[in-house]
């Protein structure tokens, strides 16, 4: 449910609810009132009983009706005992009867007025009271008497000496409109109570739903701004606040992987630079304590001279290497080093390649020999120079690690279905399995010495990774110690056509 509909539902129920329960407590409210009078009045009729509709009446009417009621009785009363209206026992019981509704009686014989209800003014009545024997005997005459509108019901009959009389039952007609006016203030006080507790349920609603989820985002955002990411913005609902939440979530998630990647980054850049000056520190150590030696005419014959200059020419070579190839990884490991691909075929390319390492190998008693298991001709996009780079850094790891005196090393050429695979393989020491997950990590050395004559820069392996995976292909290794260690990668196959 979105929100926009929700504020229209909110809306809607604020106006409709309240006037829906207001008119089903109407009838209730105006039950009460009748209800309450015909408990005060407790009569009983022989008759139908007298029923009040709230929609058809009201209660001012009814009452006036129960008045008619009333008088009807008492002419029955009469017929039966014609003195009965001297009965001063009944009268009062009459009164206390009508006064709960603010009625009362008056008794006149002969034109004047022998009994009169005590709110009622004898003086200022007799003289507005109709006459006996008068056409409007059955009507409610109203007479306005000390600013208060009486109305009267009357009944004329004879007394048992034969003198004319009439009895009139007086209601204070502004004292019942108070009643109704009562009645009024009380079901618009209804009214309101019940407009108060839908407007707090809705806006209990309204805040559960809209408000609750932007304060917890609210406290989410504090909490980013104070560098805490370990938390989630949860949210069940699927209007626009939930989909702001989830876009929150998956914000904070980009931001936590963000900061953890950088900090990795730091990470590895603080050892990057401590691995470099390790590396560097110890060649150039060595330069300078050779220099000195020159210097302090340690190298007092031409052999030693030339021993020493050869020494620090070799170390500035590795310094040089070291620098070349830190330079290669940084640009490959921040994609700023195109890769210039080219159909290759592969089988020649790879005889080649292998026909340059040799010469090297001999020296080191190493034989390289090519095994090409692919009966097709087959070509591949690669870059020459970059892939010739893998091989040299995997030939060149195997070489540092030999331990026989006889080595081996075996380049193999296999053809998958959609791809060329590379097996480099040699009979050195082997590399323990705990070791075997992290050689292709930058600076990383299987021998903890971190001995430059055995272990290298620590970024041949690394160097490698990073071009076939620039090659779209993949690299792995297997090993066992003791027996040799066997790098493998593939390249994908690309027809004669193109790529």
């Amino acid at each position: 449910m979105s929100i926009k509909f929700r504020l229209i539902v909110s809306y809607m129920a604020m106006l409709i609810v309240p006037i829906i329960l207001s008119l089903f407590l109407l009838p209730a409210v105006a039950s009460f009132y009748v209800k309450s009078i015909n408990k005060a009045y407790d009569i009983k009729y022989n008759g139908p009983t007298f029923q009040s509709n709230v929609f058809k009446s009201n209660p001012l009417k009814d009452l006036f009706d129960k008045n008619s009621l009333i008088l009807m009785d008492i002419e029955k009363d009469i017929e039966v005992k014609l003195n009965i209206l001297e009965d001063t026992n009944y009268l009062s019981k009459l009164d206390n009867k009508l006064k709960l509704t603010h009625s009362g009686i008056v008794i006149r014989k002969n034109g004047v007025i022998t009994y009169s209800t005590n709110f009622i003014n004898k003086t200022e009545i007799e003289k507005n009271l109709p006459k006996f024997g008068s056409l409007e005997e059955k009507r409610m005459h109203p007479n306005l008497i000390l600013n208060s509108l009486l109305i009267s019901k009357q009944h004329d009959f004879y007394f048992k000496d034969k003198s004319p009389g009439s009895i009139f039952i007086m209601t204070d007609a502004g004292a019942m409109l108070s009643i109704t006016k009562t009645f009024g203030l009380l079901y618009i006080v209804i009214v309101i109570i019940i407009m108060i507790l839908i407007n707090a349920l809705l806006t209990h609603w309204i805040l559960k739903k809209i408000v609750k989820p932007l304060v917890a985002l609210k406290d989410a955002s504090t909490k980013i701004k104070e560098g805490y990411l370990d938390f989630e913005v949860k949210s069940n609902s699927n209007d626009e606040i939930g989909e702001l939440c989830k876009e929150f979530e998956d914000m904070r998630c980009r931001l936590k992987e963000s900061v953890e990647i950088q900090l990795n980054y730091e990470n590895n850049r603080k050892e990057l630079i401590s691995n470099i000056s390790h590396d560097l520190k110890t060649p150039v150590t060595a330069i300078k304590g050779y220099v000195e030696g020159i210097k302090d005419g340690v190298a007092d014959t031409p052999e030693k001279m030339e021993k020493y200059i050869n020494i620090i020419h070799k170390k500035t070579n590795d310094i040089d290497k070291l620098i070349e190839e830190l330079f290669l990884f940084s640009k490959l490991d921040s994609n700023e080093l195109p890769f210039g691909f080219e159909r290759v075929d592969i089988k020649n390319y790879l005889s080649d390649s292998v026909e340059e390492l040799k010469f090297d190998l001999e020296k080191s008693n190493i034989d390289l020999q090519l095994i090409d298991e692919i009966q097709d001709k087959i070509s591949i996009l690669a870059d020459r120079e970059k892939l010739k780079r893998v091989i040299v850094n995997i030939v060149d790891n195997s070489v540092k690690y030999m331990d026989k005196e006889n080595g081996q090393i075996q380049i193999t050429l296999k053809g998958l279905e959609d791809f060329v695979q590379f097996e480099i393989k040699d009979n050195g020491r082997g590399i323990s399995q705990e070791a075997l997950p992290f050689i292709f990590d930058r600076f990383y050395r299987a021998d903890p010495s971190r001995n430059s004559k055995t272990g290298g820069s620590g970024l041949g392996l690394a160097i490698a990774k990073k071009i076939i995976e620039g090659h779209g292909g993949k690299i792995w290794s297997e090993s066992t110690v003791g027996l040799g260690t066997s790098i493998y990668f593939i390249i994908k196959k690309c027809s004669m056509e193109g790529r």
